[in-house]
């Protein structure tokens, strides 16, 4: 596939994704450029893709996902990403942005794991501490620490697909 028609394929389908999972459309362009520039330096891989609409898929949310961790961690790119938000998008969605609603799924997600897996998952990511404080306070190894927090990952993306993303959106909203 040439590289005008691999564009004027996915073209909106890539621009719709992002304004859809960012609600800002000008970094939605930004974003959707970026995907075709790495698509069009692999153009010589792209035929051995056996379904490339999937790879596509997972390119943009990857990259979604690596601006909402960015976001997580910058409070000025988080506030960006928040204003953008709400400039660019009608109440009723901006009401289903509410951390509310992102807590009460993750929470839901947390009532699942085992007791040590969810008090060390909150600890570290909720709470930010490292691995070695979290096992000085709970007498363990930082190594089960590590154990029971790659299982409670583990756990809820079975249940929870997109726990990252929903982490993270508890992150922003929360965390202004």
């Amino acid at each position: 596939m040439n590289s005008k028609s691999l564009f004027d394929l996915y073209r909106d389908k890539v621009l719709g994704f992002f304004i859809k999972f960012l609600h800002d459309e000008e970094l939605a362009r930004d974003l959707a450029q970026d995907i075709f520039l790495k698509l069009f330096e692999k153009k010589a891989e792209l035929d051995e893709i056996s379904d490339l609409d999937r790879y596509i898929y997972l390119t943009c949310r990857n990259l979604a996902f690596d601006h909402l961790k960015k976001a997580a961690h910058d409070k000025k790119y988080r506030n960006y990403i928040l204003l953008a938000g709400a400039r660019t998008q009608p109440p009723e969605v901006n009401r289903k942005m509410d951390v509310d609603h992102y807590r009460t799924i993750l929470e839901d997600s947390l009532k699942h794991l085992p007791d040590q897996q969810r008090l060390i998952f909150n600890l570290s990511k909720r709470e930010g501490l490292s691995h070695e404080k979290i096992a000085e306070m709970l007498n363990i190894s930082p190594h089960t620490v590590r154990n029971h927090l790659y299982q409670a990952v583990k756990n809820l993306r079975a249940t929870t697909p997109d726990i990252e993303m929903i982490l993270a959106m508890v992150i922003i909203l929360s965390g202004l």
